[in-house]
């Protein structure tokens, strides 16, 4: 996302500048490209400014410096960051522009040298492992390779660019999973786990902020503590509980083999944490599965599926799936078919298979036509719809707990919200377009209870019943 899509005025954490920002004289904006996890990583390249004493902006307009945070998972992400640099360029020929920084993980993925080569235009490059010498670059140093493995901790600087009343905290970065598809191994190297204690301090800073949300971010959620013998991701929720920093606690990427039944019963245990998992299962036919080099057996996205349904009734399952994955007949896209129609989940994202250079499934054989992909991931897509239709309809009438974001983007006159089992930018919304309660007292961050009384497309309407904090 970009800062000029912000809603609500940010807040900052540990900004110990000796200016103050208004009277800032060079001015950055950022760009973020990719998901939440990079989000992440532009706040605290936005705090390391700020704490430098630049000002941060949300006009690319009006920066003396932009920073292009890039996302190098896919093709098509990738071509995003390209669109992104090449308009920021524009602000070097015909505006204010002085220094324009590309970031992020493209850079860590194809390295300095050759996006030196690609982008000419571009003054300086940072990769995952460079977030803290932002500052170094704008003031003109040349920076040196910057140790591998950089991790965040609580005495960072970071800007919470989401709002005032929600925010990601990522408790770990990297990933050693052995999927064939993906990249991120080699972008961000092995998994690497914050201490217990850190995570607790920046949200407890949270809380004192303001925040009612916390969502936990990491490649791989479930691996949390195996690298660093930290304790493991139950017991991290357990002692995130005990502080009562926050009334909303959610799970985001977790990997199956991690869904224990401790881990389950704790998120359903814990009053903060929302019955709500996030278990990217990639495909449900066990042949295109252990192509994928993804788990099958006992932890099967059928049988890990239908165990979390009995035993954890009241969980919210999201996941993403892959289609058109090398050598994916019309038999196992059917099987995909008839597991999604099943309507185990809230919400489904659903990918075509991209060939990414240096991927292992690369260079597999029996690679599909790009037409023959769209084609079953709009297929797949129309079917979740009309599965999340059904689901959707039959909660009309229900009340639920919901957090508001703030208005509408189209209008002041309605509210949007979320529930529980609706995550940030991913998920539906619920809208609200009547209330109990005088509208002018509810504002983003509050919590209320609505009764649902419509469902339109992806989002649910209601009605604000009570407000409860």
């Amino acid at each position: 996302m970009s800062l000029n899509d912000m809603m609500y005025k940010p807040i900052a954490l540990n900004i110990k500048s000796s200016k103050k920002l208004d009277d800032a004289s060079e001015s950055v904006a950022c760009v973020t490209l990719g998901c939440a996890k990079n989000q992440v990583d532009s706040e605290i390249f936005l705090g390391s400014v700020l704490n430098a004493g630049y000002k941060v902006v949300t006009e690319l307009s009006d920066a003396d410096y932009i920073i292009v945070n890039s996302c190098g998972f896919l093709g098509d992400a990738m071509k995003e960051s390209i669109d992104a640099v090449l308009e920021a360029t524009d602000y070097k020929k015909n505006g204010k522009l002085k220094k324009l920084i590309l970031a992020g993980c493209m850079v860590s993925r194809y390295g300095i040298e050759k996006m030196q080569e690609l982008f000419p235009e571009v003054d300086a490059f940072l990769s995952t492992d460079d977030i803290l010498r932002l500052p170094e670059v704008l003031s003109g140093n040349t920076i040196s390779d910057s140790p591998k493995g950089f991790l965040y901790d609580d005495t960072m600087p970071r800007v919470i660019s989401s709002g005032k009343h929600t925010a990601y905290v990522k408790i770990a970065d990297g990933c050693t999973r052995p999927c064939a598809f993906c990249m991120i191994p080699k972008i961000k190297g092995p998994t690497r786990s914050r201490r217990s204690d850190s995570i607790i301090r920046e949200i407890q800073m949270l809380g004192e902020q303001g925040v009612k949300e916390v969502n936990l971010i990491g490649q791989d959620l479930t691996a949390y503590g195996i690298d660093n013998h930290e304790i493991p991701l139950a017991q991290l929720l357990r002692k995130i509980d005990a502080c009562k920093a926050v009334p909303w606690v959610r799970l985001l990427y977790a990997y199956p083999i991690g869904a224990t039944e401790e881990l389950l019963n704790t998120i359903v245990e814990l009053p903060s944490v929302c019955n709500y998992f996030d278990v990217p299962l990639q495909h449900a036919s066990e042949t295109v599965l252990q192509r994928m080099r993804r788990p099958v057996g006992q932890y099967a996205p059928r049988r890990l599926v239908e165990w979390i349904k009995t035993k954890f009734p009241q969980i919210h399952l999201r996941t993403t799936f892959i289609v058109g994955y090398p050598g994916e007949t019309e038999e196992e896209f059917a099987e995909l078919e008839k597991f999604v129609s099943e309507g185990y989940f809230d919400c489904v994202g659903v990918f075509a298979f991209s060939q990414e250079e240096g991927a292992p499934a690369s260079d597999l054989p029996d690679q599909l036509p790009e037409n023959i992909k769209e084609n079953r991931r709009e297929r797949l897509m129309l079917l979740q719809q009309k599965v999340l239709e059904k689901r959707l309809k039959s909660l009309i009438g229900e009340s639920f707990e919901v957090l508001i974001d703030g208005y509408h983007e189209e209008t002041d006159l309605l509210l949007v919200g979320r529930t529980r089992f609706q995550a940030p930018e991913v998920d539906g919304s619920v809208i609200i377009n009547d209330s109990d309660i005088d509208m002018e007292q509810l504002k983003a961050g509050s919590l209320v209870r609505v009764e649902i009384t419509e469902c339109a497309g992806y989002d649910l309407i209601a009605k604000v019943t009570a407000l409860l904090d």
